[in-house]
């Protein structure tokens, strides 16, 4: 019994195999095959005055679909409303909210499913990408790698969800003998017996109105013998099946129904009635074709097995295998796969253990380019290291946003308290000073939003939040200080930082000359990145600490400053 409501995620405007609740509001109408669990609603009322309120909704279903269902008087209403495709033509359909006018294209193919007479995939494509319906279907293995429009340019298409027939997607029914081979069991039974004289006859006790011509047409014509059925009109124009069915009793091979066919059979009468041809008592088996009988055996069983003195169980699957789902999902290989059917003594998430191994994950899918994208990123950046920031060293994608936290590892006593900002986070102190631990917390995380346009133009560099200007090189200290009224900050710091780099170097067995050191710290401490290693100017003085916190004092205070040049001759040595 199908679970399937009737509405995909991808295509909500669309119904499928299921006509009511929440389906009324759709824009269109799809039927994979003339089944009641697949009909529900299809002849309401409701839909009725649905379809009498609107111009633009109809059902679309294969050809002989469309044959069998109006065959039923209580289907005729929609005459008029049924479109039919082709199989394995790809259509374009317009999706048309009436009361908006808002349109949506989608392309749909019909594929054989396979299950009966008319029986079709839905193979959904449009703007929100390729989804596939499988209804009911049975494929055997490897035969979704010959359906060519399932293929695109060699290769399976980019399917990204599939709506799975998972009747029997249960390690029980792990294999289920093909068709083929069941059929060649029943063929074998039935001969051996309508062959002993013409008063012996087998009754097909077939549970659906229609779904076994396969089995009907393949005996007839291998035996020579038409099967009786109650009535004809559904195949009145499909003459294949047509040539192989009568309503004539009088024949060896009987498929008619009766509401309490078990009971006439019983009294040794087949469900039409008839219990001898010339006054002859007649000689009846049953053939009960079924699959769940056989996977609740506990041993492994023939084709055909005798359940009775003249009754016989011959397995017959309309629903593929578990071996053949499992086979056809792993060759789809979808995002997202969704069951239509719980088996029975199965859960939801039982069926989805075994499902979702086989699709693919959604990372291995192409990645496709979204202008508005947002990415939130952590990355640790160090601030006393050396070398140069590498904020911006790695290329970020241009389309999106990333955050960027800073852990603040600072040396002791590297600033003092009152050259941090108010707003800035606690940091831990110890006996020595401020310290900020190496152990990264929420709580000490600053983050810097790198916004950047796709345009060529107009990009502009991120100006750090206040969070960020306290507390991280003499560039920003001397920013803060701008004001008069805030105390000018212990420059000497400055120099003890030049002093514990350089004692680093001496520890690590590297040497650095101390206008290359300065350099390092001073980089090391701005947010500006730097491709190139400026050298120093040939014969430049280095500046004394004094001369520095003069020049400091004045940059702080915002008075102008006035560089005195050297006249160098080309004959200095």
């Amino acid at each position: 019994m199908s679970s399937f409501q009737g509405q995909m995620a991808e295509y909500p405007t669309i119904s499928i195999d299921r006509f009511d609740r929440e389906n009324l509001k759709a824009r269109a109408y799809f039927l994979s095959h003339c089944h009641k669990d697949h009909m529900k609603g299809l002849r309401a009322p409701s839909l009725k005055r649905r379809l009498e309120c609107s111009l633009k909704v109809f059902l679309y279903c294969s050809p002989v679909t469309k044959e069998l269902l109006l065959t039923s008087p209580k289907y005729r209403f929609w005459e008029n409303r049924i479109i039919t495709i082709e199989i394995e033509t790809p259509t374009q359909i317009s999706l048309v909210d009436e009361a908006s006018g808002e349109k949506e294209e989608v392309v749909v193919t019909l594929l054989p499913a396979g299950h009966c007479p008319g029986s079709v995939m839905f193979l959904f494509q449009g703007s929100n990408g390729t989804v596939l319906y499988t209804g009911d279907f049975r494929l055997a293995k490897g035969e979704a790698s010959r359906m060519e429009l399932l293929h695109s340019g060699g290769r399976v298409k980019d399917i990204q969800s599939v709506y799975l027939d998972t009747t029997f997607c249960d390690p029980r029914f792990y294999q289920i003998p093909s068709r083929e081979q069941c059929l060649r069991g029943i063929l074998e039974l039935v001969r051996s017996w309508v062959t002993r004289s013409p008063h012996h006859v087998v009754w097909l006790n077939c549970k659906a109105a229609y779904g076994y011509e396969y089995l009907f047409t393949n005996l007839s014509e291998e035996l020579g013998v038409q099967v009786h059925v109650d009535k004809l009109d559904m195949f009145k124009n499909m003459p294949d099946i047509l040539h192989h069915l009568t309503t004539d009793r009088n024949t060896q091979i009987h498929a008619c129904r009766h509401p309490k066919a078990e009971e006439c059979f019983q009294w040794n009468k087949l469900p039409c009635g008839i219990t001898s041809q010339n006054k002859t008592a007649l000689h009846t088996i049953s053939i009960k074709p079924s699959t769940m009988w056989f996977g609740e055996r506990t041993r492994k069983t023939n084709v055909i097995v005798r359940t009775g003195e003249s009754s016989y169980r011959a397995c017959f699957s309309f629903h593929s295998s578990f071996s053949e789902i499992k086979d056809f999902l792993s060759y789809i290989c979808p995002v997202n796969v969704y069951p239509n059917v719980i088996p029975v003594g199965l859960t939801v998430d039982k069926v989805m253990d075994v499902l979702k191994p086989l699709c693919r994950s959604p990372q291995s899918v192409e990645p496709k380019y979204k202008p508005l994208g947002k990415l939130k990123r952590a990355r640790t950046i160090h601030l006393d290291s050396e070398e140069d920031d590498d904020l911006f060293d790695d290329p970020l994608p241009t389309p999106l946003r990333h955050k960027v936290p800073y852990q603040l590892t600072l040396q002791p006593e590297l600033f003092s308290m009152k050259a941090l900002p108010l707003d800035q986070p606690e940091l831990r102190q110890s006996p020595g000073g401020c310290k900020a631990e190496s152990v990264w917390s929420p709580s000490l995380a600053n983050f810097i939003d790198c916004e950047e346009s796709n345009s060529d133009s107009g990009e502009e560099l991120e100006t750090p939040p206040p969070s960020l200007q306290g507390g991280l090189g003499p560039s920003t200290l001397v920013q803060q200080n701008a004001d008069p009224d805030v105390d000018i900050p212990q420059w000497e710091v400055f120099f003890k930082r030049r002093d514990e780099i350089t004692e680093l170097d001496t520890l690590s067995g590297r040497k650095s000359p101390p206008e290359k050191t300065l350099l390092s710290s001073t980089r090391a401490d701005s947010q500006s990145s730097s491709d190139f290693e400026i050298p120093s100017t040939p014969e430049a003085e280095l500046p004394t600490p004094e001369h520095l916190q003069c020049l400091y004092r004045k940059l702080a205070t915002g008075q102008s400053i006035v560089v005195e040049k050297r006249k160098c001759s080309l004959l200095d040595s």
